[in-house]
């Protein structure tokens, strides 16, 4: 077989792998707009509503590092269909479900089948292309990270109006069933690259102490960062974290490989993208605050305004990830995050009456920076591993980032709420959402116009400072690549894997 059929295969190996991912990372964007219809059917609260999205960002955080080291130790595609065939009937299940609880319960295994494949899927690249062929397809996994941002709502929004809300779940199924049987046929035997036991003291400490940190990130905001409850939980995290650490450097098998992290590429790859999605989450998550609630767009209408992200990411992250094989990627990945920077910067200036054009425009560095970084940041990060430990590379990128993420949306609405008590005294901590909108719009139409302004100015004002405050990030992570990545090195291991 010549290389160039033995490269279309591998494509078609991975199809049902993108898909899977693709899946995995549209379920959080398309839940959230179908969350309404489920607190009327149910009769929900807001704690609720919380603890659906809640409970599968904590059990991803807590599996990722497990789930892609299992990888390294079993049979990778097999354990791919597994996870596949665990989220495809979960979403199934979460339709079905019947009250606040069920529903919570089903997204929790969701989370695994998802943990499952989001924590294998670069590793599958990693084996199914040779270095120097990978930057394509990690242009696709950024692709499939940035779009399934701005499309969920717009799919949510479509099957919430006119379907159901059982929809935003029940649409995984078929896409589920095909990529599970294509997976079955297509993807060779991948994985079992080291043969050891599973460190079962390692996996306690580890998920007792992410998952404390990360309760206590995502619920900080809600019982307030002084609260005891939020507090224990970072007291709890500390020890059970360090002692991780400690039982990972002396444990002869250890869950996660901390000598990873002494690969330079590896952990400046790590920390950058980190860093992104940090910067990323905490300002980006406000725009469809801005949309929905200031500017009175539905849902639906609000992914349309914030498509030019990921139309620009599509075009962009394969590019980026095919030079990223072929000339000093650093160069790339440090532009990435100050074109970022720029567009956070442009819409510090954003105002009430923006047309969608001139949206539109604003949103397009943040595309073109995302692709930039991304996808030669992936490709850049697994090639500078061994190949039989890129399961548990895999899973500490993924839990890195998601652990960013969450961090990032709490501290944006810390940063938000609490600037907005500049401009209404003893507010509290919820951002302004639009059935709040809508209330005050109303009572502006009967003559009581003052909350409706004091709350637009104040939101206004407030999103401008967070986005002032957050574009340092995407600059420091370029700083941070410029100093300590060697792009050489990078092309070296290359033209080494050639010869």
């Amino acid at each position: 077989m010549n290389q160039q059929e033995s490269l279309l295969k591998s494509w078609i190996a991975f199809l049902p792998v993108s898909f899977g991912l693709f899946m995995v990372l549209l379920d959080v964007s398309v839940l959230n707009v179908a969350l309404p219809r489920i607190a009327e059917d149910f009769n929900a609260k807001m704690s609720d509503l919380q603890w659906i999205l809640n409970s599968y960002t904590l059990t991803m955080v807590v599996l990722l590092v497990l789930t892609g080291r299992l990888g390294d130790m079993y049979r990778r595609d097999r354990l791919f269909i597994l996870g596949m065939v665990i989220f495809t009937a979960s979403s199934f299940l979460c339709a079905q479900s019947w009250n606040i609880e069920s529903l919570i319960f089903f997204r929790i295994i969701q989370a695994v089948g998802g943990t499952i494949l989001s924590a294998n899927t670069l590793a599958i690249a990693t084996e199914l292309f040779p270095a120097g062929k990978r930057g394509t397809v990690m242009g696709l996994n950024g692709i499939l990270m940035a779009s399934s941002f701005t499309l969920g709502p717009i799919i949510g929004g479509w099957l919430t109006t006119h379907l159901s809300w059982h929809w935003v779940f029940y649409i995984n199924v078929p896409i589920g069933i095909i990529s599970t049987i294509a997976g079955w046929f297509t993807i060779p035997k991948l994985g079992a690259r080291e043969k050891m036991p599973i460190d079962y003291l390692g996996t306690f400490l580890l998920a007792i102490g992410l998952g404390s940190l990360t309760l206590g990130i995502i619920e900080g905001q809600n019982w307030g960062w002084s609260d005891e409850k939020t507090l224990a939980c970072f007291v709890i995290s500390i020890p059970y974290l360090i002692a991780f650490v400690f039982r990972e450097i002396t444990y002869e098998y250890p869950l996660l490989d901390l000598s990873l992290f002494r690969v330079r590429n590896f952990t400046v790859g790590c920390l950058a993208s980190s860093i992104l999605f940090f910067g990323m989450s905490a300002s980006i998550f406000l725009i469809p605050y801005f949309l929905q609630g200031i500017k009175s767009l539905s849902a639906e209408q609000a992914g349309y305004w914030m498509i030019a992200m990921p139309i620009m990411n599509t075009i962009v992250s394969p590019i980026a990830g095919r030079l990223s094989d072929k000339m000093n990627p650093k160069y790339l990945m440090c532009l990435g995050p100050l074109l970022f920077a720029f567009g956070m910067f442009n819409l510090m200036d954003v105002r009430i009456e923006v047309t969608y054009w001139e949206f539109f425009v604003m949103l397009i560095p943040l595309g073109i920076g995302n692709g930039l970084l991304i996808s030669p940041t992936l490709n850049v990060l697994m090639a500078s591993i061994p190949i039989e430990k890129a399961g548990v590379a895999n899973g500490t990128l993924r839990s890195m980032n998601t652990l960013a993420q969450a961090m990032g949306v709490a501290v944006g609405g810390v940063l938000l709420t609490n600037r907005m008590k500049d401009w209404i005294p003893s507010y509290g901590n919820q951002i302004p959402d639009p059935g709040t909108m809508n209330l005050l719009f109303y009572l502006a139409v009967q003559g009581k116009p003052v909350p409706l302004i004091g709350m637009v100015e104040g939101f206004m004002n407030s999103f401008a400072f967070v986005f002032s405050t957050m574009l340092w990030l995407p600059i420091f992570a370029s700083l941070l690549t410029l100093l300590f990545l060697s792009g050489e090195e990078h092309l070296n291991s290359l033209k080494a894997n050639r010869t």
